[in-house]
């Protein structure tokens, strides 16, 4: 319960800071770095040398994939009898079809699950997330803006992010390191530094949120939350149930996963590819804050199932 009390009150701080204007401009991009350099790598070193090796965490590196092809169906299918342009149709795609795996995900699995499951969101985010919207994402947005982009450069590049991307460098660092004993100061000291991270996370995410009145995006609005934070988890749980017959811890978390609000960096390649910038905006301004009332929904029903 306390760490839901400070993921909660995290987002608060954020979102007030910013609105008294207590913090620099770039308060936000300078925080969000020193999570993924500094507060996440230990939390995926240390989740690497405990995560058991079994083919459970298969489910994890597919969730985004199964998601955003979900997504593809849905909004595919309601284009027509809601009148989406392609834009729209892009926005909710490349937001309502992504999670927010890391800055939202990971505290999230910490505060509800415990630290001993995160490396479950970094499963989730590679070879997931970050491909995903690295190479259909990056496509797709190209297609529907206009601006062709070589499939094999956004492959090329998709990897390249992955390799060096920080807490993946940590987790495979932890992995190598399994049958390594280390001592306990350094593994206590690695946990002190990875509790940071939900605090300055949410801290984060609060800093970037801006809210306004949907308008004539209410009912975009309201299509893309409702497969983001309703219908996204239904059918992870499905393929997790019934696909793989597994309704296990790891499949659990990883239909919370599934559950998280739309993820910021799918909004803003929607928002530099033009596709509804307004749309991309209102679905983490609304969708981040009502995840807090949708998440603990799941955790509940997904403790039932």
């Amino acid at each position: 319960m306390d760490s839901i009390v400070v993921a909660a009150l995290s987002l608060v701080a954020g979102i007030l800071l910013r609105l008294l204007g207590r913090l620099p401009e770039n308060a936000r991009r300078v925080l969000a770095g020193v999570v993924i350099q500094f507060c996440a790598p230990p939390v995926a070193f240390l989740a690497a040398r405990s995560m058991p090796l079994t083919s459970d965490i298969l489910l994890p590196g597919g969730m985004a994939w199964i998601v955003f092809t979900g997504g593809l169906v849905f909004f595919g299918l309601a284009a027509r009898p809601f009148g989406l342009s392609r834009q729209t149709f892009g926005c909710l795609l490349l937001a309502g079809g992504l999670s927010n795996t890391i800055f939202i995900g990971l505290p999230m699995i910490e505060a509800f699950y415990g630290p001993e499951l995160a490396y479950v969101a970094f499963l989730c985010d590679n070879p997931g997330t970050t491909i995903v919207l690295a190479v259909p994402g990056v496509l797709l947005a190209s297609h529907l803006s206009g601006q062709g982009r070589g499939g094999g450069a956004a492959v090329l590049d998709a990897l390249q992010k992955m390799l060096v991307f920080p807490p993946f460098q940590a987790l495979v660092l932890g992995l190598l390191l399994r049958p390594v004993g280390l001592p306990d100061w350094l593994l206590t000291a690695l946990s002190r530094l990875g509790s940071t991270l939900v605090p300055l996370s949410l801290l984060t995410v609060g800093l970037g949120l801006t809210f306004s009145l949907p308008g004539k995006r209410a009912r975009p609005l309201a299509l893309g939350l409702a497969y983001k934070l309703a219908l996204a988890p239904a059918l992870m749980w499905l393929v997790a149930a019934k696909g793989f017959g597994n309704t296990g811890l790891v499949a659990q978390v990883t239909v919370f996963e599934a559950a998280m609000p739309p993820m910021v960096l799918g909004a803003m390649l929607a928002t530099d590819s033009g596709l509804d910038p307004e749309l991309a905006a209102l679905l983490v301004g609304i969708g981040t804050p009502l995840s807090f009332l949708t998440l603990p929904a799941w955790r509940w029903l997904l403790a039932g199932m």
